[in-house]
Protein backbone atom coordinates (compact mmCIF):
# COMPACT_ATOMS: atom_id res chain seq x y z
CA UNK A 1 0.00 0.00 0.00
CA UNK A 2 1.37 3.42 -0.98
CA UNK A 3 1.83 6.46 1.22
CA UNK A 4 -1.27 8.08 -0.23
CA UNK A 5 -3.45 5.05 0.61
CA UNK A 6 -2.17 5.06 4.22
CA UNK A 7 -2.98 8.79 4.51
CA UNK A 8 -6.52 8.27 3.23
CA UNK A 9 -7.20 5.40 5.66
CA UNK A 10 -5.72 7.46 8.50
CA UNK A 11 -8.04 10.40 7.72
CA UNK A 12 -11.09 8.14 7.60
CA UNK A 13 -10.19 6.54 10.97
CA UNK A 14 -9.75 9.97 12.54
CA UNK A 15 -13.19 11.04 11.31
CA UNK A 16 -14.79 7.82 12.66
CA UNK A 17 -13.12 8.22 16.08
CA UNK A 18 -14.09 11.89 16.35
CA UNK A 19 -17.64 11.03 15.26
CA UNK A 20 -17.89 8.24 17.89
CA UNK A 21 -16.54 10.53 20.60
CA UNK A 22 -19.02 13.27 19.76
CA UNK A 23 -21.90 10.77 19.90
CA UNK A 24 -20.86 9.64 23.39
CA UNK A 25 -20.59 13.24 24.55
CA UNK A 26 -23.96 14.07 23.03
CA UNK A 27 -25.72 11.45 25.17
CA UNK A 28 -24.56 13.25 28.29
CA UNK A 29 -25.65 16.66 27.01
CA UNK A 30 -28.79 16.63 24.91
CA UNK A 31 -30.13 14.19 22.33
CA UNK A 32 -30.98 17.14 20.03
CA UNK A 33 -27.30 17.74 19.47
CA UNK A 34 -27.00 14.21 18.11
CA UNK A 35 -28.67 15.40 14.89
CA UNK A 36 -26.39 18.39 14.63
CA UNK A 37 -23.30 16.31 15.38
CA UNK A 38 -24.37 13.62 12.91
CA UNK A 39 -24.76 16.11 10.08
CA UNK A 40 -21.17 17.40 10.26
CA UNK A 41 -19.30 14.12 9.73
CA UNK A 42 -21.72 13.13 6.95
CA UNK A 43 -20.80 16.30 5.07
CA UNK A 44 -17.14 15.65 5.91
CA UNK A 45 -17.32 12.12 4.51
CA UNK A 46 -19.02 13.44 1.35
CA UNK A 47 -16.32 16.07 0.83
CA UNK A 48 -13.57 13.55 1.54
CA UNK A 49 -15.11 11.09 -0.92
CA UNK A 50 -15.27 13.72 -3.63
CA UNK A 51 -11.69 14.79 -2.86
CA UNK A 52 -10.44 11.19 -3.07
CA UNK A 53 -12.32 10.63 -6.32
CA UNK A 54 -10.95 13.84 -7.80
CA UNK A 55 -7.43 12.90 -6.73
CA UNK A 56 -7.77 9.48 -8.34
CA UNK A 57 -9.15 10.92 -11.58
CA UNK A 58 -6.29 13.44 -11.74
CA UNK A 59 -3.70 10.71 -11.22
CA UNK A 60 -5.22 8.61 -14.00
CA UNK A 61 -5.36 11.67 -16.27
CA UNK A 62 -1.75 12.56 -15.46
CA UNK A 63 -0.56 9.06 -16.38
CA UNK A 64 -2.58 9.32 -19.60
CA UNK A 65 -1.04 12.74 -20.33
CA UNK A 66 2.49 11.34 -20.04
CA UNK A 67 1.61 8.22 -22.05
CA UNK A 68 -0.14 10.21 -24.80
CA UNK A 69 2.68 12.73 -25.23
CA UNK A 70 3.50 13.01 -28.93
CA UNK A 71 0.33 11.15 -29.97
CA UNK A 72 -2.90 12.33 -31.55
CA UNK A 73 -5.77 12.81 -29.08
CA UNK A 74 -9.09 11.41 -30.26
CA UNK A 75 -12.10 13.28 -28.88
CA UNK A 76 -15.17 15.09 -30.15
CA UNK A 77 -14.62 18.76 -30.97
CA UNK A 78 -17.31 21.39 -31.29
CA UNK A 79 -15.81 24.03 -33.56
CA UNK A 80 -18.62 26.48 -32.85
CA UNK A 81 -17.37 26.54 -29.25
CA UNK A 82 -13.68 26.30 -30.11
CA UNK A 83 -13.75 29.35 -32.39
CA UNK A 84 -15.64 31.63 -29.94
CA UNK A 85 -12.61 33.49 -28.56
CA UNK A 86 -11.20 34.01 -32.06
CA UNK A 87 -14.53 35.46 -33.21
CA UNK A 88 -14.49 38.03 -30.39
CA UNK A 89 -10.87 38.97 -31.08
CA UNK A 90 -11.39 39.16 -34.85
CA UNK A 91 -14.22 41.69 -34.36
CA UNK A 92 -11.94 44.12 -32.54
CA UNK A 93 -8.64 43.69 -34.39
CA UNK A 94 -7.28 45.21 -37.59
CA UNK A 95 -4.68 42.44 -37.92
CA UNK A 96 -4.90 40.03 -40.83
CA UNK A 97 -6.82 36.82 -40.10
CA UNK A 98 -7.30 33.66 -42.13
CA UNK A 99 -10.87 34.02 -43.39
CA UNK A 100 -13.50 31.28 -43.33
CA UNK A 101 -13.18 30.46 -47.04
CA UNK A 102 -9.42 29.95 -46.82
CA UNK A 103 -9.75 27.98 -43.57
CA UNK A 104 -12.30 25.69 -45.22
CA UNK A 105 -10.37 25.39 -48.52
CA UNK A 106 -7.23 24.28 -46.70
CA UNK A 107 -9.20 21.81 -44.52
CA UNK A 108 -7.77 23.49 -41.44
CA UNK A 109 -10.35 21.97 -39.09
CA UNK A 110 -8.77 18.60 -39.89
CA UNK A 111 -5.30 20.11 -39.44
CA UNK A 112 -6.37 21.55 -36.08
CA UNK A 113 -7.79 18.19 -34.98
CA UNK A 114 -4.44 16.47 -35.58
CA UNK A 115 -2.51 19.19 -33.74
CA UNK A 116 -4.89 19.66 -30.81
CA UNK A 117 -3.63 18.02 -27.62
CA UNK A 118 -4.83 20.87 -25.40
CA UNK A 119 -6.21 20.13 -21.96
CA UNK A 120 -8.22 23.25 -21.12
CA UNK A 121 -10.97 25.27 -22.78
CA UNK A 122 -8.76 28.39 -23.08
CA UNK A 123 -6.06 26.18 -24.60
CA UNK A 124 -8.21 24.73 -27.39
CA UNK A 125 -9.66 28.16 -28.19
CA UNK A 126 -6.32 29.99 -28.28
CA UNK A 127 -4.71 27.25 -30.38
CA UNK A 128 -7.49 27.85 -32.91
CA UNK A 129 -6.95 31.61 -32.65
CA UNK A 130 -3.20 31.18 -33.22
CA UNK A 131 -3.77 29.27 -36.45
CA UNK A 132 -6.29 31.87 -37.67
CA UNK A 133 -3.97 34.83 -36.98
CA UNK A 134 -0.56 34.51 -38.72
CA UNK A 135 2.28 36.60 -37.33
CA UNK A 136 4.37 38.98 -39.43
CA UNK A 137 7.33 39.25 -37.07
CA UNK A 138 10.10 36.67 -36.93
CA UNK A 139 11.07 37.89 -33.46
CA UNK A 140 7.60 37.04 -32.11
CA UNK A 141 7.69 33.65 -33.83
CA UNK A 142 11.10 32.89 -32.31
CA UNK A 143 9.85 33.75 -28.81
CA UNK A 144 6.88 31.45 -29.36
CA UNK A 145 9.21 28.76 -30.66
CA UNK A 146 11.50 29.05 -27.62
CA UNK A 147 8.59 28.10 -25.33
CA UNK A 148 7.64 25.19 -27.59
CA UNK A 149 11.25 23.96 -27.50
CA UNK A 150 11.29 24.31 -23.70
CA UNK A 151 8.24 22.05 -23.42
CA UNK A 152 9.74 19.54 -25.85
CA UNK A 153 13.02 19.23 -23.92
CA UNK A 154 12.00 19.82 -20.30
CA UNK A 155 9.82 16.89 -19.21
CA UNK A 156 9.60 18.13 -15.62
CA UNK A 157 8.09 21.51 -16.49
CA UNK A 158 5.62 20.10 -19.01
CA UNK A 159 4.43 17.45 -16.54
CA UNK A 160 3.88 20.13 -13.88
CA UNK A 161 1.95 22.23 -16.35
CA UNK A 162 0.00 19.14 -17.35
CA UNK A 163 -1.11 18.64 -13.73
CA UNK A 164 -2.25 22.25 -13.35
CA UNK A 165 -4.14 22.11 -16.64
CA UNK A 166 -5.69 18.72 -15.83
CA UNK A 167 -6.95 20.19 -12.57
CA UNK A 168 -8.50 23.07 -14.53
CA UNK A 169 -9.64 20.80 -17.39
CA UNK A 170 -12.19 21.89 -19.99
CA UNK A 171 -15.93 22.47 -19.77
CA UNK A 172 -18.57 21.08 -22.12
CA UNK A 173 -19.91 24.52 -23.05
CA UNK A 174 -17.55 27.33 -22.23
CA UNK A 175 -19.28 30.67 -21.61
CA UNK A 176 -16.18 32.45 -20.28
CA UNK A 177 -15.54 34.30 -23.60
CA UNK A 178 -19.08 35.73 -23.40
CA UNK A 179 -18.44 36.84 -19.82
CA UNK A 180 -15.13 38.50 -20.70
CA UNK A 181 -15.77 40.00 -24.15
CA UNK A 182 -19.43 41.01 -24.00
CA UNK A 183 -20.97 43.81 -22.00
CA UNK A 184 -22.27 42.29 -18.77
CA UNK A 185 -25.87 43.28 -18.17
CA UNK A 186 -27.40 41.65 -15.11
CA UNK A 187 -30.71 42.34 -13.36
CA UNK A 188 -29.71 42.62 -9.69
CA UNK A 189 -33.29 42.46 -8.39
CA UNK A 190 -32.78 38.81 -7.38
CA UNK A 191 -29.67 39.56 -5.32
CA UNK A 192 -31.33 40.07 -1.90
CA UNK A 193 -33.95 37.37 -2.56
CA UNK A 194 -31.23 34.80 -3.28
CA UNK A 195 -29.22 35.84 -0.26
CA UNK A 196 -32.20 35.45 2.07
CA UNK A 197 -33.57 32.22 0.58
CA UNK A 198 -30.07 30.73 0.42
CA UNK A 199 -29.70 31.11 4.19
CA UNK A 200 -33.29 30.15 4.93
CA UNK A 201 -32.84 26.33 4.80
CA UNK A 202 -29.95 26.57 7.26
CA UNK A 203 -31.87 28.84 9.66
CA UNK A 204 -34.98 26.66 9.55
CA UNK A 205 -32.92 23.50 9.97
CA UNK A 206 -31.16 24.86 13.06
CA UNK A 207 -34.44 26.11 14.51
CA UNK A 208 -36.07 22.71 13.97
CA UNK A 209 -33.25 20.79 15.68
CA UNK A 210 -33.51 23.15 18.66
CA UNK A 211 -37.30 23.47 18.99
CA UNK A 212 -38.44 20.22 17.29
CA UNK A 213 -41.49 22.10 15.89
CA UNK A 214 -43.03 20.09 13.03
CA UNK A 215 -44.30 23.27 11.37
CA UNK A 216 -40.68 24.27 10.78
CA UNK A 217 -40.04 20.99 9.02
CA UNK A 218 -43.01 21.68 6.75
CA UNK A 219 -41.64 25.17 6.05
CA UNK A 220 -38.22 23.66 5.29
CA UNK A 221 -39.78 21.34 2.70
CA UNK A 222 -41.46 24.32 1.02
CA UNK A 223 -38.18 26.27 0.82
CA UNK A 224 -36.32 23.21 -0.49
CA UNK A 225 -38.90 23.09 -3.30
CA UNK A 226 -39.00 26.85 -3.98
CA UNK A 227 -35.24 27.38 -4.18
CA UNK A 228 -34.63 24.96 -7.09
CA UNK A 229 -37.51 26.66 -8.95
CA UNK A 230 -35.90 30.05 -8.35
CA UNK A 231 -32.55 28.58 -9.41
CA UNK A 232 -34.03 27.49 -12.75
CA UNK A 233 -35.78 30.84 -13.25
CA UNK A 234 -32.63 32.88 -12.65
CA UNK A 235 -30.60 30.41 -14.69
CA UNK A 236 -32.49 31.42 -17.83
CA UNK A 237 -31.26 35.02 -17.54
CA UNK A 238 -27.74 34.67 -16.18
CA UNK A 239 -26.88 31.03 -16.89
CA UNK A 240 -24.04 31.88 -19.28
CA UNK A 241 -22.46 33.93 -16.49
CA UNK A 242 -23.23 31.75 -13.46
CA UNK A 243 -22.17 28.56 -15.21
CA UNK A 244 -18.65 29.86 -15.86
CA UNK A 245 -17.82 31.81 -12.69
CA UNK A 246 -16.30 28.69 -11.15
CA UNK A 247 -14.18 28.15 -14.26
CA UNK A 248 -12.91 31.73 -14.01
CA UNK A 249 -11.93 30.89 -10.44
CA UNK A 250 -10.04 27.84 -11.70
CA UNK A 251 -8.23 29.85 -14.37
CA UNK A 252 -7.04 32.41 -11.81
CA UNK A 253 -5.95 29.63 -9.45
CA UNK A 254 -4.03 27.88 -12.24
CA UNK A 255 -2.41 31.16 -13.27
CA UNK A 256 -1.30 31.84 -9.70
CA UNK A 257 0.26 28.37 -9.43
CA UNK A 258 2.01 28.54 -12.83
CA UNK A 259 3.38 32.01 -12.00
CA UNK A 260 5.60 30.38 -9.37
CA UNK A 261 7.63 28.53 -12.03
CA UNK A 262 11.30 29.50 -11.91
CA UNK A 263 12.64 29.11 -15.43
CA UNK A 264 14.45 31.82 -17.37
CA UNK A 265 12.92 30.83 -20.74
CA UNK A 266 9.46 30.97 -19.15
CA UNK A 267 10.04 34.38 -17.53
CA UNK A 268 7.88 36.39 -19.94
CA UNK A 269 4.80 34.29 -19.15
CA UNK A 270 5.71 34.11 -15.46
CA UNK A 271 5.81 37.92 -15.17
CA UNK A 272 2.48 38.36 -16.98
CA UNK A 273 0.75 35.69 -14.88
CA UNK A 274 2.20 37.06 -11.62
CA UNK A 275 0.98 40.58 -12.37
CA UNK A 276 -2.48 39.59 -13.60
CA UNK A 277 -3.23 36.94 -10.96
CA UNK A 278 -2.45 39.45 -8.18
CA UNK A 279 -4.86 41.98 -9.67
CA UNK A 280 -7.76 39.51 -9.80
CA UNK A 281 -6.99 37.45 -6.70
CA UNK A 282 -9.97 38.88 -4.81
CA UNK A 283 -12.27 37.22 -7.35
CA UNK A 284 -11.00 33.81 -6.17
CA UNK A 285 -12.13 34.59 -2.61
CA UNK A 286 -15.51 35.76 -3.85
CA UNK A 287 -16.09 32.71 -6.07
CA UNK A 288 -14.67 29.92 -3.92
CA UNK A 289 -16.46 26.61 -4.35
CA UNK A 290 -18.31 27.28 -7.61
CA UNK A 291 -17.68 24.67 -10.24
CA UNK A 292 -14.57 23.30 -8.57
CA UNK A 293 -15.88 19.74 -8.64
CA UNK A 294 -17.52 19.65 -12.06
CA UNK A 295 -17.31 16.17 -13.53
CA UNK A 296 -16.12 14.67 -10.24
CA UNK A 297 -19.35 14.21 -8.29
CA UNK A 298 -21.10 11.75 -10.58
CA UNK A 299 -24.05 11.37 -8.17
CA UNK A 300 -25.21 14.98 -8.65
CA UNK A 301 -25.35 15.59 -4.88
CA UNK A 302 -23.45 18.87 -5.22
CA UNK A 303 -25.86 20.07 -7.93
CA UNK A 304 -28.78 19.46 -5.56
CA UNK A 305 -27.04 21.27 -2.69
CA UNK A 306 -26.16 24.20 -4.98
CA UNK A 307 -29.84 24.51 -5.97
CA UNK A 308 -31.19 24.25 -2.43
CA UNK A 309 -28.79 26.85 -1.01
CA UNK A 310 -28.63 28.98 -4.20
CA UNK A 311 -24.88 28.83 -3.79
CA UNK A 312 -23.87 29.73 -7.35
CA UNK A 313 -26.33 32.62 -7.57
CA UNK A 314 -25.14 34.18 -4.31
CA UNK A 315 -21.51 33.82 -5.28
CA UNK A 316 -22.27 35.29 -8.68
CA UNK A 317 -24.04 38.39 -7.30
CA UNK A 318 -21.20 38.94 -4.83
CA UNK A 319 -18.48 38.93 -7.49
CA UNK A 320 -20.06 40.24 -10.71
CA UNK A 321 -19.12 43.88 -10.07
CA UNK A 322 -15.54 42.79 -9.43
CA UNK A 323 -15.50 40.83 -12.68
CA UNK A 324 -16.84 43.86 -14.58
CA UNK A 325 -14.05 45.97 -13.10
CA UNK A 326 -11.35 43.47 -14.13
CA UNK A 327 -12.72 42.32 -17.50
CA UNK A 328 -9.61 43.47 -19.39
CA UNK A 329 -7.26 41.82 -16.90
CA UNK A 330 -9.25 38.59 -17.08
CA UNK A 331 -9.13 38.65 -20.89
CA UNK A 332 -5.35 38.91 -20.84
CA UNK A 333 -5.14 36.16 -18.22
CA UNK A 334 -7.46 33.90 -20.24
CA UNK A 335 -5.39 34.38 -23.40
CA UNK A 336 -2.12 33.87 -21.53
CA UNK A 337 -3.23 30.58 -19.93
CA UNK A 338 -4.62 29.50 -23.31
CA UNK A 339 -1.34 30.28 -25.07
CA UNK A 340 0.69 28.19 -22.64
CA UNK A 341 -1.66 25.22 -23.07
CA UNK A 342 -1.67 25.70 -26.86
CA UNK A 343 2.14 25.81 -27.04
CA UNK A 344 2.30 22.68 -24.89
CA UNK A 345 -0.04 21.06 -27.42
CA UNK A 346 2.17 22.10 -30.33
CA UNK A 347 5.22 20.67 -28.57
CA UNK A 348 3.40 17.34 -28.31
CA UNK A 349 2.41 17.55 -31.98
CA UNK A 350 6.02 18.14 -33.04
CA UNK A 351 7.17 15.21 -30.94
CA UNK A 352 5.11 12.90 -33.13
CA UNK A 353 6.45 14.22 -36.44
CA UNK A 354 9.16 12.40 -38.36
CA UNK A 355 10.35 15.48 -40.20
CA UNK A 356 9.84 19.22 -39.95
CA UNK A 357 11.91 22.35 -40.45
CA UNK A 358 12.15 25.79 -38.88
CA UNK A 359 11.29 28.42 -41.50
CA UNK A 360 13.44 31.34 -42.62
CA UNK A 361 11.89 34.66 -43.57
CA UNK A 362 13.02 37.37 -45.94
CA UNK A 363 11.97 41.00 -46.27
CA UNK A 364 11.95 40.67 -50.07
CA UNK A 365 8.43 40.63 -51.46
CA UNK A 366 7.06 37.60 -53.27
CA UNK A 367 9.77 35.10 -52.32
CA UNK A 368 8.86 31.46 -51.74
CA UNK A 369 11.36 28.61 -51.77
CA UNK A 370 10.81 25.16 -50.28
CA UNK A 371 12.44 21.77 -50.55
CA UNK A 372 10.90 18.37 -49.79
CA UNK A 373 7.59 19.98 -48.87
CA UNK A 374 4.71 17.62 -48.10
CA UNK A 375 1.20 17.87 -46.72
CA UNK A 376 1.12 17.08 -42.96
CA UNK A 377 -2.21 15.25 -43.25
CA UNK A 378 -1.18 12.95 -46.12
CA UNK A 379 0.52 9.75 -44.99
CA UNK A 380 3.54 8.73 -47.06
CA UNK A 381 3.22 11.98 -49.02
CA UNK A 382 5.53 12.54 -51.99
CA UNK A 383 7.65 15.64 -51.23
CA UNK A 384 8.16 18.40 -53.80
CA UNK A 385 10.35 21.46 -54.30
CA UNK A 386 9.15 24.79 -55.58
CA UNK A 387 10.73 28.23 -55.99
CA UNK A 388 8.80 31.41 -56.74
CA UNK A 389 10.76 34.63 -57.14
CA UNK A 390 8.20 37.45 -57.31
CA UNK A 391 6.49 35.43 -60.02
CA UNK A 392 3.42 33.23 -59.57
CA UNK A 393 2.89 29.81 -61.09
CA UNK A 394 0.26 28.17 -63.26
CA UNK A 395 -0.19 24.49 -62.52
CA UNK A 396 -1.56 22.10 -65.11
CA UNK A 397 -2.09 18.37 -65.06
CA UNK A 398 -4.59 15.62 -65.45
CA UNK A 399 -7.35 14.71 -63.01
CA UNK A 400 -6.25 13.17 -59.68
CA UNK A 401 -2.60 13.92 -60.46
CA UNK A 402 -2.10 15.95 -57.27
CA UNK A 403 -2.77 19.58 -58.24
CA UNK A 404 -5.32 20.36 -55.50
CA UNK A 405 -3.28 18.61 -52.82
CA UNK A 406 -0.20 20.57 -53.88
CA UNK A 407 -2.14 23.85 -53.63
CA UNK A 408 -3.26 22.96 -50.11
CA UNK A 409 0.28 21.86 -49.22
CA UNK A 410 1.60 25.33 -50.03
CA UNK A 411 -1.19 27.08 -48.09
CA UNK A 412 -0.98 24.87 -44.99
CA UNK A 413 2.82 25.13 -44.78
CA UNK A 414 2.65 28.90 -45.12
CA UNK A 415 0.17 29.08 -42.23
CA UNK A 416 2.24 26.73 -40.05
CA UNK A 417 5.38 28.78 -40.76
CA UNK A 418 3.75 32.03 -39.64
CA UNK A 419 1.88 30.63 -36.64
CA UNK A 420 3.86 27.85 -34.97
CA UNK A 421 7.25 28.43 -36.65
CA UNK A 422 7.53 25.06 -38.35
CA UNK A 423 6.89 23.52 -41.75
CA UNK A 424 6.68 19.96 -43.03
CA UNK A 425 9.63 20.47 -45.39
CA UNK A 426 13.40 20.12 -45.19
CA UNK A 427 13.87 23.79 -46.14
CA UNK A 428 11.51 26.77 -46.16
CA UNK A 429 12.41 30.36 -46.97
CA UNK A 430 9.76 32.89 -47.83
CA UNK A 431 8.33 36.36 -47.41
CA UNK A 432 5.66 37.01 -44.83
CA UNK A 433 2.39 36.49 -46.66
CA UNK A 434 -1.25 37.19 -46.22
CA UNK A 435 -2.82 33.89 -47.30
CA UNK A 436 -6.10 33.66 -49.20
CA UNK A 437 -7.57 30.90 -51.34
CA UNK A 438 -10.36 30.04 -53.73
CA UNK A 439 -10.28 26.27 -54.00
CA UNK A 440 -13.73 24.91 -53.31
CA UNK A 441 -16.48 27.55 -53.14
CA UNK A 442 -19.81 25.74 -53.03
CA UNK A 443 -23.29 26.33 -54.40
CA UNK A 444 -25.54 27.95 -51.83
CA UNK A 445 -28.98 26.49 -52.54
CA UNK A 446 -30.69 28.39 -49.72
CA UNK A 447 -29.50 31.79 -50.98
CA UNK A 448 -29.94 30.86 -54.64
CA UNK A 449 -26.30 31.63 -55.46
CA UNK A 450 -24.82 29.63 -58.31
CA UNK A 451 -21.39 28.06 -58.32
CA UNK A 452 -20.07 30.78 -60.63
CA UNK A 453 -21.50 33.48 -58.33
CA UNK A 454 -19.72 31.92 -55.33
CA UNK A 455 -16.48 31.72 -57.35
CA UNK A 456 -16.80 35.39 -58.32
CA UNK A 457 -17.36 36.35 -54.67
CA UNK A 458 -14.38 34.28 -53.53
CA UNK A 459 -12.07 35.89 -56.08
CA UNK A 460 -13.34 39.41 -55.36
CA UNK A 461 -12.45 39.16 -51.68
CA UNK A 462 -8.88 38.24 -52.75
CA UNK A 463 -8.69 41.19 -55.11
CA UNK A 464 -10.06 43.59 -52.48
CA UNK A 465 -7.61 42.38 -49.81
CA UNK A 466 -4.66 43.34 -52.02
CA UNK A 467 -1.02 43.21 -51.04
CA UNK A 468 -0.48 46.78 -49.90
CA UNK A 469 1.35 46.09 -46.63
CA UNK A 470 2.43 42.46 -47.13
CA UNK A 471 2.45 40.37 -50.31
CA UNK A 472 -0.66 38.31 -50.83
CA UNK A 473 -0.28 34.59 -51.47
CA UNK A 474 -3.44 33.69 -53.36
CA UNK A 475 -4.11 30.06 -54.17
CA UNK A 476 -6.77 29.37 -56.79
CA UNK A 477 -8.03 26.04 -58.12
CA UNK A 478 -9.73 26.01 -61.54
CA UNK A 479 -10.46 29.70 -61.85
CA UNK A 480 -14.08 30.35 -62.95
CA UNK A 481 -14.81 26.70 -63.66
CA UNK A 482 -18.51 27.50 -63.26
CA UNK A 483 -18.91 29.42 -66.52
CA UNK A 484 -18.32 29.00 -70.26
CA UNK A 485 -14.76 28.62 -71.70
CA UNK A 486 -14.63 31.93 -73.62
CA UNK A 487 -15.56 34.13 -70.68
CA UNK A 488 -13.60 31.98 -68.23
CA UNK A 489 -10.29 32.26 -70.10
CA UNK A 490 -10.52 35.99 -70.81
CA UNK A 491 -11.65 36.95 -67.32
CA UNK A 492 -8.96 34.71 -65.82
CA UNK A 493 -6.22 36.40 -67.85
CA UNK A 494 -7.31 39.83 -66.62
CA UNK A 495 -7.63 38.76 -62.98
CA UNK A 496 -4.23 37.03 -62.91
CA UNK A 497 -2.64 40.07 -64.56
CA UNK A 498 -4.25 42.33 -61.97
CA UNK A 499 -2.97 40.20 -59.09
CA UNK A 500 0.55 40.22 -60.52
CA UNK A 501 0.52 44.04 -60.64
CA UNK A 502 -0.73 44.37 -57.05
CA UNK A 503 1.94 42.67 -54.96
CA UNK A 504 0.37 39.22 -55.11
CA UNK A 505 1.93 35.83 -55.65
CA UNK A 506 -0.71 33.68 -57.35
CA UNK A 507 -0.61 29.88 -57.46
CA UNK A 508 -3.26 28.73 -59.94
CA UNK A 509 -4.31 25.26 -61.07
CA UNK A 510 -6.15 25.05 -64.36
CA UNK A 511 -7.18 22.81 -67.25
CA UNK A 512 -7.29 25.79 -69.61
CA UNK A 513 -4.10 25.54 -71.65
CA UNK A 514 -4.95 28.88 -73.27
CA UNK A 515 -3.96 30.52 -69.98
CA UNK A 516 -0.49 29.02 -70.16
CA UNK A 517 0.03 30.42 -73.64
CA UNK A 518 -1.22 33.90 -72.76
CA UNK A 519 0.61 34.22 -69.43
CA UNK A 520 3.87 32.39 -70.13
CA UNK A 521 5.93 35.60 -69.76
CA UNK A 522 4.52 36.58 -66.35
CA UNK A 523 3.91 33.19 -64.70
CA UNK A 524 6.11 30.10 -64.31
CA UNK A 525 4.64 26.82 -65.58
CA UNK A 526 4.57 23.50 -63.71
CA UNK A 527 2.55 20.33 -64.06
CA UNK A 528 1.67 16.91 -62.68
CA UNK A 529 1.02 13.90 -64.87
CA UNK A 530 0.46 10.12 -64.84
CA UNK A 531 1.26 6.91 -66.69
CA UNK A 532 -1.24 4.43 -68.05
CA UNK A 533 -0.33 0.86 -67.12
CA UNK A 534 -2.22 -2.41 -67.33
CA UNK A 535 -3.45 -1.98 -63.78
CA UNK A 536 -4.78 1.50 -64.57
CA UNK A 537 -3.53 5.06 -64.06
CA UNK A 538 -0.31 5.43 -62.06
CA UNK A 539 0.55 8.82 -60.53
CA UNK A 540 4.01 9.79 -59.29
CA UNK A 541 2.82 13.11 -57.73
CA UNK A 542 6.11 14.78 -58.67
CA UNK A 543 6.08 18.39 -59.79
CA UNK A 544 7.62 18.98 -63.22
CA UNK A 545 8.61 22.09 -65.20
CA UNK A 546 6.47 23.03 -68.13
CA UNK A 547 2.89 22.50 -69.27
CA UNK A 548 0.97 19.21 -69.30
CA UNK A 549 -0.40 18.61 -72.79
CA UNK A 550 -1.97 15.24 -72.04
CA UNK A 551 -5.43 14.54 -70.67
CA UNK A 552 -6.58 11.53 -68.71
CA UNK A 553 -10.34 12.01 -68.61
CA UNK A 554 -10.98 9.51 -71.45
CA UNK A 555 -8.31 7.16 -70.07
CA UNK A 556 -10.18 7.15 -66.79
CA UNK A 557 -13.45 6.31 -68.52
CA UNK A 558 -11.73 3.44 -70.28
CA UNK A 559 -10.21 2.21 -67.01
CA UNK A 560 -13.68 2.23 -65.44
CA UNK A 561 -14.90 0.11 -68.40
CA UNK A 562 -17.31 2.58 -69.99
CA UNK A 563 -18.92 1.25 -73.23
CA UNK A 564 -16.39 1.20 -76.07
CA UNK A 565 -18.77 3.22 -78.24
CA UNK A 566 -18.55 6.16 -75.84
CA UNK A 567 -14.75 5.95 -75.67
CA UNK A 568 -14.26 5.84 -79.46
CA UNK A 569 -16.73 8.64 -80.22
CA UNK A 570 -15.23 10.86 -77.52
CA UNK A 571 -11.72 10.41 -78.93
CA UNK A 572 -13.02 11.14 -82.44
CA UNK A 573 -14.64 14.39 -81.29
CA UNK A 574 -11.45 15.49 -79.52
CA UNK A 575 -9.36 14.89 -82.65
CA UNK A 576 -11.84 16.88 -84.78
CA UNK A 577 -11.82 19.79 -82.32
CA UNK A 578 -8.00 19.86 -82.24
CA UNK A 579 -7.85 19.80 -86.03
CA UNK A 580 -10.27 22.75 -86.28
CA UNK A 581 -8.63 24.82 -83.58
Amino acid sequence: MGEQGINIITNILIIILVFAGLILISYSINVTYLYLIGFVPLVGVLILGIYIRKKAILEIANKSFKKQWGKKVERKRNFNNIRSTFDYIEESTEEFCIDDQTWSDLTMNEMYTVMDRTITSPGEEILYKMLRMPLFSEEKLKRRNAIINLFEKNEEIRNKLGMFFLNLNRVRKNHVPELLWEKIEVDMKYKMICRFLGLFPILIGVAFFITRQSTLLFLLIIVVCVNPYLHMKIKKNIYQYVSCIGYVNGIITAASSISKFNNEEFKEYKDVLTDLSKKVQLIVKKTGGIGRIEGIDQTGITDILYMIFLFEENQFFSCIDLIKKHQEDLKKLYICIGEIDALLSIASYREGLDNFATPEFTNDNGQFEVKDMSHPLVSDAIPNDITMNNKGIILTGSNMSGKSTFLRTIGVNCILAQTIYMTTASFYKASFFKIMTSISPEDNIMSGKSYYFREAEALLRIIEEGGEDYPLLCIIDEIFRGTNPVERVNASIEILGYLERHNSLAVVATHDLELTDMLKNSYAMFYFTEDMEKDGLVFDYKLKDGVCRTRNAVKLLKYLKYPEEIIQNTNRRIEENLANS
